[in-house]
């Protein structure tokens, strides 16, 4: 069967110019991959402008009483954007706020230990934190709707040391060793509440709090000119145990995936490292989706149910993404054996288009 040992980190992911790669378990004190020596050799850029090419995005998605929904923030320098998804998942309705921001040194932190990620905009709060020492992991958002969307507010709270939280960094060649990415997921339990203001059965003074799952990933990478890639969220308990997984494939993938990916499956906060996995949909996106791989531990098919799609020119950077909310149906299996099954199971998958 397949398996991937994970270490423990390093402090960051950069030491003396060289790239620390690896699948640690737990995380580092910092998630930067500036400061590598010619990361584009055939092109001896400065280290100010090669900088310039990493691009960042940070993602909390998260189930929670009737809704499953994503929060994300994508930073390029040049400029920053947020976006808060929701859907109703008795009705597959979608509500979608965004909010763009300038250009700035940065938007997405690389602090792991204590950080904040925010739009501070009076009709877009949104609010990604997290402090070990307060052993604290949170999102806000308030954000305004209008005559076709309601006021959305949410808050999500999650502990770095309750049973079932789990970390895990991957370090990898992106795809030369010359360049790196760094990829930080955490999984675990939330305490909290969405609260839709003006639309029915949804009055916030008879909203209570609730429990569910979220996963909050960051990732860096230094960017090619053309850039696809898909990912694979999957939160939700069966049995009375919380089954959280996430699957990303990339053109800026390692060109050994089978050693470096950041696939992963979690069930009670414990960690399966999963193989490459390929990705298809070969009725078209809003169609049925298949999700395998060559070790017989992933065989899924995914059913969309609603697509979040947009298209967003900004400066030189143009991109093509569709959100989509769907189920998962059929079998992942865990290092130990187990067969985990698979009905109607949510989740949201994201396939983005990305060129410079």
């Amino acid at each position: 069967m397949y398996t991937r040992d994970l270490t423990e980190p390093p402090f960051k992911p950069i030491k003396k110019g060289k790239p620390a790669f690896g699948n640690y378990k737990g995380a580092p004190q910092f998630l930067d991959i500036k400061g590598i020596e010619a990361p584009f050799i055939n092109i001896p850029l400065p280290s100010v402008i090669a900088r310039f090419a990493i691009r960042s995005h940070l993602s909390f998605i998260f189930s929670i009483q009737n809704y499953i929904g994503s929060v994300e923030f994508f930073d390029s320098k040049l400029f920053g954007y947020a976006e808060v998804v929701i859907w109703n998942m008795k009705t597959n309705t979608k509500l979608a706020y965004h909010v763009y921001t300038g250009p700035r040194r940065r938007l997405i932190p690389i602090k792991l230990t204590n950080a904040i990620c925010a739009s501070f905009r009076k009709t877009r709060y949104i609010r990604i934190g997290w402090d070990k020492r307060y052993n604290r992991i949170s999102l806000l958002f308030n954000v305004k709707g209008d005559s076709i969307r309601p006021n959305a507010n949410g808050a999500l709270i999650g502990k770095f040391n309750a049973p079932d939280t789990a970390e895990m960094t991957i370090i990898a060649p992106s795809p030369t060793m010359r360049r790196c990415s760094a990829t930080w997921t955490t999984v675990f339990s939330i305490h909290g509440a969405i609260t839709l203001e003006g639309t029915q059965n949804t009055d916030p003074k008879h909203m209570t709090d609730d429990d569910g799952l979220a996963v909050l990933s960051m990732y860096r990478n230094y960017y090619k000119l053309h850039n696809k890639t898909t990912q694979i969220t999957g939160l939700g308990i069966i049995d009375s145990k919380k089954i959280e997984f996430r699957i990303v494939t990339s053109t800026l993938d390692a060109a050994d995936t089978s050693k470096y990916n950041t696939n992963a499956l979690f069930v009670d906060g414990e960690i399966t490292t999963l193989p490459q996995i390929y990705i298809t949909h070969p009725f078209g996106i809003t169609k049925k989706w298949v999700i395998q791989d060559t070790d017989s531990m992933v065989d899924l098919e995914f059913t969309p149910l609603s697509d979040n799609a947009r298209m967003m020119n900004a400066i030189i950077i143009s991109t093509s993404y569709h959100m989509i909310y769907g189920t998962f149906n059929g079998i992942l299996l865990t290092n130990a054996g187990e067969k985990i099954t698979l009905k109607n199971f949510p989740g949201i998958i994201k396939e983005t288009l990305l060129r410079l």
